[in-house]
């Protein structure tokens, strides 16, 4: 149902940058949390005894947990602002991780990994308004593509955590988690974010459901919550590399993302939205079946790299058209994004049963086709 128009967000007209590196620090705190299952995925299945078909549980169930956390987060975001709800999705997070490091069987982690996943969610709605409130004018898209950055270093230290944990231990990757979470919850709270108070109605637009931004989201969505989680895994069974080795190589993925993510940005502002999405499908299609179809080689690590680090860069993308479309409509940025989410938890969920079954080939390789989707957008008449 289509809610009408919403009022913009308000912007400075320069961007106050120490609230723009506090907001972006805690994106980078919830995102730790929500990563680093799968770095560490080898040694935590090793050590609790569980195998592909109940990863693909653990992993649907956190990002469903997102999905339902996107949709409060955006129903409460006008009601409680979003410096508050940043500080309970920090919280949540920080004890979900502490969860987590102390799980003595599969259905603890579980239970940790939908902490972890609410945090993520209910901070999505949040920092998205938070990056608009301290954004200048004229600099929406290059602040949307250093927020995704942010994303990006989340996703690289969660990674980078992993290559340690593959020899300290994965506790240990959770404890620093909470540790960073904790820190994460202090910067927060001496955040100075001035938001007017926006009561949306609890109505969501068509197109925050089935539009534009939440189709291209989905296919980032399905990379990086359906196929992604597996990728060490894969490493370990199939190329037979050690889980250290599978950790070096998420991360190196990781920190591609920083530099494709400030390029998503840039691409956005010149060429804009659509194009952007088509030639990241392409390039994501490419790679990802390079990285599933070929026998281990380094141009095959180089591909799975490539991969991982192109995937986050669909994110600002979809978040750019969504601000543009949805405004400070709360209900709508959550929807939008809950839907892409939970689609991305039910692929995971798919990707470990039928890999189960089929085995991790197959099921990866049609998972990583669905970009080249993207590749037959149209410009939209009303972007």
């Amino acid at each position: 149902m289509n809610a009408g128009p919403v009022a913009a967000i308000p912007a400075p007209e320069r961007t106050r940058a120490g609230a723009f590196v506090l907001v972006c620090l805690a994106y980078v705190g919830v995102t730790v949390g929500e990563q680093v299952l799968a770095p560490v995925l080898p040694g935590v299945s090793g050590d609790l005894g569980f195998d592909e078909s109940r990863t693909g549980i653990a992993i649907g169930l956190l990002a469903g947990a997102i999905a339902v956390a996107n949709l409060i987060g955006g129903a409460v975001l006008g009601r409680v602002g979003p410096k508050r709800l940043m500080f309970v999705a920090v919280t949540i997070t920080t004890l979900g991780s502490v969860l987590a490091a102390l799980a003595q069987s599969y259905w603890v982690l579980v239970a940790a990994q939908v902490l972890l996943g609410t945090g993520a969610g209910l901070y999505f709605p949040a920092g998205l308004r938070a990056v608009a409130l301290v954004s200048g004018t004229g600099r929406r898209g290059f602040s949307m593509g250093l927020y995704g950055v942010a994303f990006s270093v989340g996703l690289a230290l969660a990674a980078l955590l992993g290559t340690f944990g593959s020899t300290a231990g994965w506790r240990s990757v959770f404890w620093a988690s909470a540790g960073f979470g904790v820190v994460c919850m202090v910067g927060t709270a001496t955040l100075r974010l001035d938001a007017p108070r926006v009561v949306a109605p609890f109505r969501f637009p068509l197109q925050a459901i089935i539009g534009l931004p939440t189709f291209i989201g989905a296919i980032g969505a399905v990379c990086q919550y359906g196929a992604m989680p597996y990728l060490a895994l894969f490493a370990v069974d199939t190329w037979e590399i050690s889980a250290g080795a599978a950790a070096a190589l998420i991360a190196a993925g990781r920190i591609i993302s920083i530099g494709a993510k400030v390029a998503a940005g840039a691409s956005m502002d010149r060429f804009g939205a659509v194009n952007s999405a088509r030639v990241t499908g392409l390039l994501l299609a490419a790679t990802g079946l390079a990285w599933v179809l070929l026998p281990a080689m380094v141009v095959t690590y180089t591909a799975a790299a490539v991969f991982a680090g192109m995937i986050s860069s669909l994110f600002p993308i979809a978040n750019l058209v969504a601000v543009d479309r949805f405004g400070s409509d709360g209900p709508a940025l959550g929807v939008y994004r809950s839907t892409q989410i939970a689609i991305g938890a039910i692929v995971g969920t798919m990707i470990g049963l039928l890999g189960a079954t089929f085995g991790l080939r197959v099921t990866l390789a049609i998972a990583v086709t669905c970009p080249l989707l993207l590749v037959a957008l149209r410009r939209p008449t009303e972007a």
